[in-house]
């Protein structure tokens, strides 16, 4: 049976397959595969199933609250996965345009008359828009000048928000709607965070639905080796300029699931703590695992709420945090799991191959 034959009646399966019915079939074999691949839709259902009990659960309490500001970081932390951890794009623009998610959806709501799902359209074109304009020109640089070309925008950015009166200056933002206005505060709380769960399974989704296609084949090619990717056909500017515009994206949406959420913008969220916390939420957890970022950004919004020491020191504590995995795990805690399942795998496959061939050699002496 040949291998398009076998893929058809389902025999064969899995990334390792749809990556090279890819190559071997050529783009129509590869998205023949994809279409029936469930991962990505299973996973984001998920999510928003479980986030939406979870949330109903805890009843708007402050917990509530704290994980529905979580899911917002998650959201932008799952686009990082394939920005950082994937494609290995050194791009450190994601608290820029978790801001203009935020700042967008405050300003059109507030000073315009957006509704709730208006505004959201709205923030998510112009950030698409943003991301092509400023992707088309610092996807260009090579690693290390991309990540320095990034990291300058958080600085002026934050500081036109700052002294802007027209964007609430210091103060900021207050009056944003939430997605979903309730009876009274509990109802709105809960069906707010369950329209931000929602939006957080469908990024998942969408990212792994990349991930596991032929354009993440391409972008694993890419982090391994630029050239051998040219080699085989991959176009690096565009899956450069693609992968930081999707990214951008889904860091807009997050910032407007922060708005939302708090009900109030702030300069904050353009600082360089807020990419740092992003950092940290990313590697922490592991940068290649989408449940890892998701779990991880809603843990360390916990932690970093959860007393005045932490929230007063949180600069210091998260930038020695962030050193400390970087030098010890660079891939985080599902990246250590991995391994260690990985080592105990190989383990007990040697067991049973050594007790196998006992078994064997005994038989064949009594024989």
């Amino acid at each position: 049976m040949t291998e398009p034959a076998a893929t058809d009646r389902g025999t064969i399966s899995g990334p390792a397959a749809d990556s090279s019915a890819g190559l071997a079939g050529g783009p129509s074999g590869a998205h023949r595969v994809r279409l029936r691949d469930p991962v990505p839709h299973g996973a984001g259902l998920f999510i928003a199933v479980a986030g939406s009990l979870v949330l109903v659960i805890m009843d708007g309490s402050y917990l509530g609250l704290t994980v529905t500001t979580g899911v917002a970081y998650a959201v932008v932390t799952v686009g990082m996965v394939l920005q950082l951890g994937y494609s290995r794009q050194l791009a450190f623009s994601q608290s820029v345009f978790m801001g203009v998610g935020a700042y967008g959806t405050g300003v059109l709501e507030t000073k315009y008359g957006f509704s709730s799902l208006e505004s959201l359209l709205a923030v998510i074109a112009l950030a698409a828009v943003a991301a092509l304009l400023v992707g088309a020109v610092v996807t260009r640089a090579p690693g290390l000048a991309l990540a320095l070309a990034t990291l300058i925008l958080p600085l002026f950015i934050y500081q036109l928000a700052t002294f802007s009166s027209w964007l609430g200056s210091f103060s900021g933002i207050d009056g944003v709607a939430p997605f979903w206005t309730g009876s009274d505060y509990t109802a709105t709380l809960v069906q707010t965070g369950i329209i931000s769960v929602v939006l957080l399974g469908i990024a998942a989704g969408i990212v792994l639905r990349v991930m596991r296609s032929g354009i993440g084949f391409q972008l694993m090619a890419m982090a391994e080796d630029e050239r051998l990717a040219e080699s085989i056909g991959v176009s690096l500017r565009q899956r450069r300029l693609e992968v930081f515009v999707l990214g951008s994206v889904l860091a807009a949406v997050g910032g407007a699931v922060l708005a939302s959420a708090q009900g109030i913008v702030t300069p904050d969220v353009l600082s360089e703590t807020s990419e740092i916390t992003l950092l940290l939420m990313v590697f922490v957890a592991g940068r290649k695992s989408v449940a890892g970022v998701i779990i991880g950004a809603i843990v360390i919004e916990y932690l970093a709420t959860s007393t005045s020491f932490i929230s007063t020191n949180l600069g210091i504590i998260e930038g020695i945090a962030l050193l400390v995995i970087l030098l010890v795990e660079p891939d985080g805690v599902a990246g250590a799991i991995s391994r260690l399942l990985g080592r105990r795998t190989d383990q007990w496959a040697g067991s049973l191959r050594s007790w196998t061939a006992a078994r064997l050699g005994t038989r064949g002496q009594g024989a």
